[in-house]
């Protein structure tokens, strides 16, 4: 009796707890999909998802001291508000972040190019070199760059190397870390090394991948230092990918943003010299942004919906995922109901079968709206891209999945009114060509198995 009386008891206190728990989430200010998948779980079992609600949280109370120090690397003047384009306004009045006019921006359709064209510029370095990567894996991408890295600290350029943890644990072998460490005037770095992070799910990632010369040049786009990304390894077909390159003063933006990320990885602040940078006139308008889970903003999540918002002739979206929430999906769906082209392009051959499957379970929205949905042929669709109207494009590292948007540290930057523009456009366009449109029947007729467990997955897709 008094066992019985005691599992009791037990059993209420841990129901109590869990109908606090859910209480609390509900009141808190995050998106309804968080709550609704927390709260279910916490339900039907309470005493281990309160444990891992618990860990999840604790790591990030355990960097409000961090978010603090964070301010010294945020920008506080009082910036100038231009007649601005209502994406970029955003950015600046909500986020403080600079827009600049004197941008030069070059787009790399493919990452071949943007990596020949690193080399070279590593080759003119003189002061430093910063390089900021999810992955880093052996292969002949980093083997030649670690070639001219080598030539280069030898002169005296100082060099800096950040890579995630989580990101490159199969790809950084013991061998390569070495190479890289052993580099004269090179130190190297890895973001929030898995065994002591207090989050089970391996969530608030390092997804940021940012290339920076001497404070004059930087590069920002989907790829990172593993040879798939420019097709000399093979996964999942083709690897479809791009990336920007900038000059000008916006290039003092991602500096900013490789600082703020070695700080939280190191505790060191670096004091990298900023340019007086030449001003490229009639280049139109253009901001870099961070964004992560210690920012008070959502800023990938807030750009993307206004970027959407201000389409009023077509608006085109190339991710690998497509795991999003109910008010940025409603969006779309009413932005191709009041006579705006929608196309998505996702890949052909996906990395990933369950994000891949629960991608699909939200194409049937955007096909009965009247949007079109495209799975690129030649393989995998990693390409991070938004084209609006001939006026703006999103180019960067943020998927349209819950991970980019809501946990993990993401960067890109926002551009209009650039020559460039196009390219990105014939770029999208060219991948299409080769692609399969997805209709509504061949949607509609998806394998039973793969609909259930689609179903399923995007209940808690804000865990994963």
């Amino acid at each position: 009796k008094r066992i019985n009386n005691a599992i009791g008891i037990t059993y209420s206190v841990i129901w109590i707890t869990s109908i606090i728990f859910v209480l609390y989430i509900m009141k808190r200010n995050i998106s309804a999909n968080f709550k609704l998948a927390w709260s279910i779980l916490i339900l039907l079992f309470p005493l281990p998802f309160i444990i891992l609600y618990i860990f999840n949280n604790l790591t990030l109370l355990s960097k409000k001291r961090q978010r603090k120090a964070l301010n010294k690397f945020q920008n506080k003047e009082e910036l100038i508000d231009l007649k601005l384009p209502e994406p970029l306004k955003l950015l600046q009045r909500e986020a403080r972040i600079p827009v600049y006019k004197d941008c030069d921006f070059k787009f790399f359709k493919d990452i071949n190019l943007k990596h020949n064209d690193l080399i070279l510029e590593i080759k003119n370095a003189k002061k430093y070199i910063l390089l900021e990567y999810f992955i880093v894996n052996k292969g002949q991408l980093i083997d030649e760059l670690i070639e001219q890295l080598k030539i280069k600290g030898r002169e005296g350029v100082k060099i800096y190397i950040l890579y995630d943890d989580v990101g490159s644990k199969g790809g950084m072998k013991k061998s390569l870390l070495k190479e890289l460490i052993e580099i004269d005037n090179c130190k190297v770095a890895s973001f929030q090394p898995l065994g002591i992070n207090l989050n089970l799910l391996a969530n608030y990632r390092d997804h940021r991948k940012i290339a920076v010369i001497d404070g004059n040049i930087a590069y920002c786009g989907g790829d990172n230092l593993s040879d798939e990304y420019i097709n000399k390894k093979e996964r999942f077909g083709y690897w479809r990918d791009n990336c920007g390159k900038y000059k000008g003063q916006i290039v003092d933006s991602f500096v900013k943003l490789f600082i703020e990320m070695w700080y939280l990885s190191t505790k060191e602040v670096l004091e990298l010299e900023l340019y007086n940078h030449k001003s490229y006139v009639n280049n139109g308008y253009a901001a870099a942004f961070g964004d992560g889970p210690l920012y008070k903003e959502n800023i990938s999540y807030d750009l993307f919906c206004s970027l959407i918002s201000n389409a009023k002739k077509y608006i085109y979206i190339s991710t690998p995922y497509f795991i999003i929430d109910d008010t940025l999906l409603s969006l779309i769906e009413l932005k191709i109901k009041s006579g705006v082209d929608v196309k998505l392009l996702m890949p052909g051959i996906p990395d990933k079968k369950s994000a891949y499957y629960m991608g699909r379970e939200n194409y049937g929205r955007i096909i009965k709206a009247g949007g079109k949905v495209y799975e690129y042929t030649p393989g995998f669709n990693h390409a991070k891209n938004i084209i609006v109207d001939d006026e703006f494009i999103f180019i960067g590292t943020v998927n349209f999945d819950y991970r980019s948007l809501f946990l993990h540290y993401e960067c890109g930057a926002c551009i209009a009114y650039n020559n460039e523009i196009a390219k990105l456009k014939e770029n999208f366009l060219d991948a299409v060509a080769v692609s399969k449109e997805i209709g509504y029947n061949i949607w509609y007729k998806r394998p039973v198995k793969q609909k259930i467990l689609a179903f399923i997955l995007n209940l808690f897709a804000t865990l994963f």
